[in-house]
């Protein structure tokens, strides 16, 4: 199946996302954001519009395979206005109807694709600036404790896939680059570490683990969607900052 970009909100998720947007940038300085990022190698404006790319990308997702796997999906009732025989306008109310269908695999934009492709860049960055081959066995070793620590504490959901908290791989994170990794490969060891050991250890590797993946109702299974983006996006910026 060749994939194809499928927006996975409405209207009201998009309006909602922008007031969100107006007011994190009132409580949140973007200051915290582009110094995040300025630790990665980006300039402030760059570091910013990356922010803003990764939050409207989360309402994105590219479908890779479907499962031959059949679920039940609900269509909601639908309520429209006619007329009757008599030219008076009635209500025609349609009750809500349920099928099966097959289920979908996809990836997030904001919350796989882009950090895939920023830790790819921060690592071949970090190695061409600082000839840093020692920083990959440390990027290891954090993401699998991240991933450890995720895999533990995820639980299916049958609405929204696999759910994890949202602070623990930025937790996580911070405590391995902290106490354990060397001080010039702490910010591109958060951020790659914190990012893919959120979305290996809260989706990839439970999605794998039938009793995990059978539980999971949804029509649409979204890698580094709903369910794992919050801790995704925080593990990105907040361990980082720490670090």
């Amino acid at each position: 199946m060749n994939p194809y970009f499928q927006y996975s909100g409405g209207m009201i998720p998009a309006l909602l996302l922008l007031v969100a947007l107006f007011f994190l940038f009132i409580f949140l300085p973007v200051s915290l954001v582009a110094d995040a990022f300025s630790k990665l190698g980006l300039t402030p404006a760059q570091g910013v519009l990356m922010f803003i790319a990764i939050l409207l990308g989360r309402m994105i997702n590219i479908p890779v395979h479907t499962s031959e796997r059949l679920v039940v999906v609900t269509r909601p009732r639908s309520v429209s206005f006619g007329m009757d025989e008599g030219g008076r306008p009635v209500r025609i109310e349609e009750e809500a109807e349920s099928e099966l269908k097959k289920q979908v695999f996809a990836i997030n934009v904001g919350g796989f694709l882009m950090p895939l492709l920023l830790s790819i860049t921060f690592i071949i960055r970090q190695h061409m600036v600082f000839q840093a081959g020692g920083v990959y066995p440390w990027i290891g070793f954090v993401m699998i404790m991240v991933a450890g620590g995720c895999y533990a504490m995820s639980k299916p959901d049958p609405f929204t896939g696999m759910r994890i908290p949202l602070v623990l791989p930025a937790v996580i994170t911070f405590l391995c680059v902290f106490f354990f990794v060397p001080q010039e490969y702490r910010p591109v060891a958060a951020y790659v570490a914190g990012t893919m050991g959120a979305v290996l250890g809260g989706n990839i590797i439970p999605l794998l683990v039938p009793r995990f993946r059978n539980r999971v109702g949804t029509q649409m299974v979204s890698i580094g969607g709903p369910g794992t983006f919050g801790g995704v996006f925080v593990a990105g910026i907040l361990s980082v900052l720490l670090a």
